[in-house]
Formats: structure tokens, sequence, C-alpha cells
């Protein structure tokens, strides 16, 4: 029972950022008035359940290493990216050319990651322009209109500092196989400060722009900075991270902000 509740667990760490991604679309169309395609919105959460489950499998440094769950995230991944491709199929080119760069950069990822700071802007930077580009079709190649909106700032720096205080439970593995986090580099107390200055900021241009969920995210990471300790535990730490991210989708939908 115990092998269950912590396999059940990292299940809920491993697939959360379906949650995120949701989140920030919610964001996105709040923000700007769009209608999401249910075809790029199809795109933009199978995308993200096959990267995450097959990452899982392929990354060297993962913890996991138990034939069954292998098993259940090869199966889920697979389904997942071929869900993606069919999705793909009924999204206007200049749109659907995003997702081979978007998959191409997902399985390169374990040897970019290497470098700090490509594994410190690639990641946030990947997942703002996926939904944004995925789920609101503009016309744009590649959705490169998603620099032109003012949502796109508060997010990004609120997305990175969530993904600088995910590297936290990583340090030591990190700093061991030549992973140039910025926690393996310069530790986990420069980390924290740099997620606190991202959150800042973010809430600040949040708040410019009216941004009530993003403010209390903001707010909410700057909380848990707070308890480093159990923001370095693993799959406790980063599955708080990405229920906090996934804090402004929730609050939009309840119509609280």
């Amino acid at each position: 029972m115990q092998h269950t509740g912590k396999s059940a667990l990292r299940l809920l760490h491993y697939w959360w950022p379906l949650g995120v991604g949701w989140s920030y679309m919610m964001v996105v169309q709040r923000a700007t008035s769009l209608t999401p395609n249910r075809f790029g919105l199809a795109a933009l959460l199978s995308g993200i359940l096959a990267a995450y489950s097959l990452d899982r499998v392929v990354d060297p440094g993962s913890t996991l290493r138990r034939p069954v769950l292998d098993r259940l995230l090869t199966l889920t991944g697979c389904t997942a990216a071929f869900v993606c491709l069919m999705a793909a199929l009924h999204l206007p080119i200049e749109t659907a050319s995003v997702i081979p760069v978007l998959g191409g950069t997902a399985l390169v990822y374990s040897r970019l990651k290497r470098h700090a700071i490509v594994k410190t802007v690639l990641l946030p930077a990947v997942w703002i322009w996926a939904a944004f580009a995925l789920p609101f079709n503009d016309g744009s190649w590649l959705g490169w209109h998603v620099l032109l909106q003012p949502i796109t700032a508060p997010l990004l720096l609120l997305n990175a500092a969530g993904c600088l205080l995910c590297d936290l439970k990583d340090e030591a593995s990190d700093r061991r196989e030549g992973v140039r986090s910025l926690a393996a580099v310069y530790g986990g107390s420069a980390t924290i400060w740099t997620a606190a200055a991202l959150s800042l900021a973010a809430a600040g241009l949040a708040i410019v722009e009216h941004r009530a969920g993003l403010v209390f995210s903001a707010a909410a990471l700057g909380a848990a900075m707070t308890a480093p300790s159990v923001l370095a535990i693993d799959v406790i730490g980063p599955l708080m991270i990405d229920v906090i991210l996934t804090l402004p989708g929730i609050l939009i939908s309840a119509h609280v902000v």
C-alpha cells in the first residue's frame, strides 16, 4: 500500500503540468478575449502529457525505476503524442508548424538543460510559447505574435520563477551529473533570491495589467519560498509549485478574479 501511495503521488506530480497548461490558457483567454480552438487546446494538453510522461522514462537522472510505472508512462506518452498529432491535422498550417519545433525541443531538452542559461530561459519560454500559439490561432507562423501580447511578460517571469524553484530538489544530483542549473552552480539561496526577484517583477507587471490571478500566484510562490527545505523535497516540492502556478486558472474559473 505504501508503494502504491508513493507511485500515485509521483504520477500526480508527473501529470500535474496538464493543470498548469490549462491555467495558462485561461490566463491568455482572459487577457486577450480570444476563444481557444478545441483542437489547439487538445494539442497543447496532449503535448504536455506526452512530454512529461516520456521524459520521466528516458531521463537518466530520473528516480523512477519501476517497470510497471515505466510501462504506464510509456503507453501514456505515446498515446498522447498520437492524439497531439491527430489534433495538429485539424489546425491551420501556421499554427501546426509550432508542434514539430516544440516536439524537437522536448526531445533534446535532456542535453540542452546541461547549460545554465538554456535551462533557465528555454523551459519557461517554451511553456508560454505553447500556451499562446496552440490554443489561439492568430494566423502567425510559429505563433510569433505571442511576443506582442502584454500578458506575455508577467506570465513568463512567473513561470521562470517556478521553474527555478523546481530545480531545488535536484541541486545535488545536477551538480554530480554536470547539469548547470542555477541551483547546482550558485546554490539554493541564490536560486531562491533570483526566483523571488522574478516573482516580484511578475507581480508588479500583473498589478499594472490588472491580472489579480497572477498576483495571487506570485504571492503564493513568495510564501512557499520561506520554506526552502519543503521545496527541496522530491515530488512534494515541485508538485506544490505546480499547484501554485495553476492557481490563476482556478481563480478565473471560479469567477473570483
